[in-house]
Protein backbone atom coordinates (compact mmCIF):
# COMPACT_ATOMS: atom_id res chain seq x y z
CA UNK A 1 0.00 0.00 0.00
CA UNK A 2 1.39 3.14 -1.22
CA UNK A 3 1.49 5.83 -4.22
CA UNK A 4 5.03 6.78 -6.11
CA UNK A 5 4.52 9.04 -8.65
CA UNK A 6 6.77 10.48 -10.99
CA UNK A 7 6.30 13.11 -13.37
CA UNK A 8 8.36 14.69 -16.85
CA UNK A 9 7.97 18.38 -17.41
CA UNK A 10 10.28 20.88 -18.82
CA UNK A 11 13.66 19.56 -18.43
CA UNK A 12 12.88 18.47 -14.82
CA UNK A 13 11.65 14.70 -14.13
CA UNK A 14 10.32 14.55 -10.05
CA UNK A 15 9.68 11.15 -8.51
CA UNK A 16 7.95 11.36 -5.52
CA UNK A 17 6.36 9.14 -2.75
CA UNK A 18 4.88 8.36 0.82
CA UNK A 19 6.09 7.11 3.77
CA UNK A 20 3.39 4.84 5.10
CA UNK A 21 4.43 1.18 5.71
CA UNK A 22 1.44 -0.96 6.30
CA UNK A 23 1.15 -4.66 7.45
CA UNK A 24 -2.25 -5.95 7.38
CA UNK A 25 -4.61 -3.31 8.89
CA UNK A 26 -1.39 -1.86 10.71
CA UNK A 27 -0.49 1.38 9.77
CA UNK A 28 3.34 2.11 10.68
CA UNK A 29 4.27 6.04 10.43
CA UNK A 30 7.43 7.42 9.76
CA UNK A 31 6.99 9.10 13.35
CA UNK A 32 8.05 5.18 14.38
CA UNK A 33 9.49 3.37 10.82
CA UNK A 34 12.97 5.21 10.13
CA UNK A 35 13.80 3.63 6.75
CA UNK A 36 10.28 4.20 5.12
CA UNK A 37 11.55 5.46 1.53
CA UNK A 38 10.23 3.76 -1.55
CA UNK A 39 12.29 4.80 -3.96
CA UNK A 40 16.26 3.70 -4.21
CA UNK A 41 18.81 5.23 -6.51
CA UNK A 42 20.79 2.94 -9.01
CA UNK A 43 23.54 4.70 -11.05
CA UNK A 44 21.18 7.18 -12.89
CA UNK A 45 18.28 6.00 -12.00
CA UNK A 46 15.90 6.10 -9.02
CA UNK A 47 14.03 3.18 -8.71
CA UNK A 48 10.60 3.12 -7.06
CA UNK A 49 8.73 0.55 -5.51
CA UNK A 50 5.18 0.20 -4.54
CA UNK A 51 5.02 -4.01 -3.26
CA UNK A 52 6.31 -5.10 0.16
CA UNK A 53 9.06 -3.03 2.30
CA UNK A 54 11.31 -6.29 1.36
CA UNK A 55 10.79 -6.11 -2.13
CA UNK A 56 12.33 -2.76 -1.91
CA UNK A 57 15.50 -3.68 0.73
CA UNK A 58 15.93 -6.81 -1.25
CA UNK A 59 16.26 -5.02 -4.88
CA UNK A 60 18.44 -2.62 -3.03
CA UNK A 61 20.78 -5.30 -1.80
CA UNK A 62 20.41 -7.24 -5.35
CA UNK A 63 22.14 -4.01 -7.17
CA UNK A 64 24.38 -3.24 -4.76
CA UNK A 65 25.80 -6.47 -5.18
CA UNK A 66 25.72 -7.01 -8.80
CA UNK A 67 29.13 -8.17 -10.60
CA UNK A 68 27.76 -7.42 -14.15
CA UNK A 69 26.19 -3.70 -14.88
CA UNK A 70 22.58 -2.94 -15.66
CA UNK A 71 20.90 -0.33 -17.16
CA UNK A 72 17.41 1.23 -16.98
CA UNK A 73 17.85 3.82 -19.90
CA UNK A 74 14.96 2.91 -22.31
CA UNK A 75 12.94 0.32 -22.40
CA UNK A 76 15.28 -2.71 -24.31
CA UNK A 77 17.80 -1.83 -21.46
CA UNK A 78 15.02 -1.84 -18.41
CA UNK A 79 13.72 -5.22 -19.79
CA UNK A 80 16.80 -7.01 -20.70
CA UNK A 81 17.55 -5.43 -16.89
CA UNK A 82 14.89 -7.32 -15.46
CA UNK A 83 15.49 -10.87 -16.47
CA UNK A 84 19.15 -10.70 -15.36
CA UNK A 85 17.34 -9.28 -11.85
CA UNK A 86 14.81 -12.09 -12.35
CA UNK A 87 17.95 -14.84 -12.07
CA UNK A 88 19.43 -13.46 -8.94
CA UNK A 89 16.47 -12.68 -7.03
CA UNK A 90 15.13 -16.40 -7.12
CA UNK A 91 18.56 -17.90 -6.76
CA UNK A 92 20.23 -15.50 -3.98
CA UNK A 93 16.86 -14.05 -2.48
CA UNK A 94 14.32 -17.11 -2.27
CA UNK A 95 12.05 -15.22 -4.39
CA UNK A 96 8.97 -17.25 -4.76
CA UNK A 97 7.51 -16.89 -8.63
CA UNK A 98 5.04 -19.22 -8.44
CA UNK A 99 2.42 -18.47 -11.41
CA UNK A 100 -0.80 -17.55 -11.63
CA UNK A 101 -2.75 -19.75 -13.88
CA UNK A 102 -3.58 -17.09 -16.58
CA UNK A 103 0.34 -16.21 -15.91
CA UNK A 104 2.83 -16.61 -18.81
CA UNK A 105 5.75 -15.52 -17.73
CA UNK A 106 7.25 -16.11 -14.00
CA UNK A 107 6.44 -13.13 -11.71
CA UNK A 108 9.22 -10.90 -9.91
CA UNK A 109 6.41 -9.95 -7.69
CA UNK A 110 7.31 -6.62 -8.09
CA UNK A 111 5.72 -3.18 -9.48
CA UNK A 112 8.61 -0.36 -10.47
CA UNK A 113 8.37 2.72 -11.61
CA UNK A 114 11.59 3.82 -12.56
CA UNK A 115 13.29 7.69 -13.34
CA UNK A 116 16.36 8.84 -14.97
CA UNK A 117 17.69 11.23 -17.34
CA UNK A 118 16.09 9.15 -20.31
CA UNK A 119 12.96 9.39 -19.21
CA UNK A 120 9.98 7.57 -16.72
CA UNK A 121 8.60 4.19 -16.97
CA UNK A 122 6.38 1.49 -14.82
CA UNK A 123 8.34 -1.80 -14.94
CA UNK A 124 4.94 -4.77 -14.14
CA UNK A 125 5.35 -8.17 -12.42
CA UNK A 126 5.49 -9.81 -15.43
CA UNK A 127 8.77 -7.42 -16.23
CA UNK A 128 7.02 -5.56 -18.90
CA UNK A 129 8.41 -2.14 -19.39
CA UNK A 130 5.88 0.94 -20.61
CA UNK A 131 7.83 4.72 -21.15
CA UNK A 132 4.99 7.61 -20.17
CA UNK A 133 5.53 10.83 -21.69
CA UNK A 134 4.21 13.46 -18.73
CA UNK A 135 3.37 10.90 -15.66
CA UNK A 136 2.94 8.11 -14.24
CA UNK A 137 1.93 6.41 -10.79
CA UNK A 138 1.69 3.11 -8.90
CA UNK A 139 0.59 2.16 -5.49
CA UNK A 140 -2.69 1.76 -3.80
CA UNK A 141 -2.91 5.52 -4.07
CA UNK A 142 -2.18 5.83 -8.00
CA UNK A 143 -5.52 6.45 -9.42
CA UNK A 144 -5.92 9.26 -7.15
CA UNK A 145 -2.82 10.71 -7.99
CA UNK A 146 -3.31 10.15 -11.98
CA UNK A 147 -6.65 12.07 -11.66
CA UNK A 148 -4.80 14.89 -9.82
CA UNK A 149 -1.63 15.16 -11.87
CA UNK A 150 -3.63 15.04 -15.16
CA UNK A 151 -5.92 17.81 -13.78
CA UNK A 152 -2.97 20.56 -12.86
CA UNK A 153 -0.28 19.52 -15.42
CA UNK A 154 -0.91 22.54 -17.53
CA UNK A 155 -1.09 24.74 -14.24
CA UNK A 156 2.78 23.89 -12.27
CA UNK A 157 6.44 22.66 -12.44
CA UNK A 158 6.70 19.20 -12.30
CA UNK A 159 7.86 19.38 -8.13
CA UNK A 160 4.33 21.09 -7.75
CA UNK A 161 2.65 18.37 -10.35
CA UNK A 162 4.33 15.45 -8.23
CA UNK A 163 3.43 16.84 -4.63
CA UNK A 164 0.02 17.17 -5.46
CA UNK A 165 -0.25 13.92 -7.02
CA UNK A 166 1.49 12.35 -3.58
CA UNK A 167 -1.12 14.70 -1.15
CA UNK A 168 -4.06 14.21 -3.05
CA UNK A 169 -3.39 9.68 -2.71
CA UNK A 170 -2.99 10.38 1.23
CA UNK A 171 -5.85 12.67 1.35
CA UNK A 172 -7.97 9.87 0.40
CA UNK A 173 -6.17 6.16 0.24
CA UNK A 174 -5.76 4.98 3.62
CA UNK A 175 -2.67 3.30 2.69
CA UNK A 176 -0.78 6.29 2.02
CA UNK A 177 0.14 8.82 4.24
CA UNK A 178 2.68 11.75 4.42
CA UNK A 179 5.51 12.84 5.08
CA UNK A 180 6.20 12.51 1.36
CA UNK A 181 10.11 12.00 -0.24
CA UNK A 182 10.95 13.36 -2.94
CA UNK A 183 14.30 13.26 -6.25
CA UNK A 184 14.65 15.71 -9.05
CA UNK A 185 16.54 14.73 -11.84
CA UNK A 186 17.41 16.81 -15.16
CA UNK A 187 16.42 15.06 -18.62
CA UNK A 188 19.26 14.40 -21.14
CA UNK A 189 19.47 17.14 -23.57
CA UNK A 190 20.16 14.86 -27.32
CA UNK A 191 22.50 17.39 -29.37
CA UNK A 192 22.11 17.42 -33.02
Amino acid sequence: MSIIVIVKKDKDIVIASDSLTSRGALNISSQYKINNEKFIKYKNSWIGCDDYTISTQMLLHALENREDELSFDGIDNIYTSMLKLHKTLKKRYFLDPKQKENQIVQSTKMRLVIANSSGIYRVDEDKHVDSFSKFWAIGTGGTFALGAMHHVYDKYDATKIAEIGVKTACEFDEGCGLPMHIQTIKEKICQL
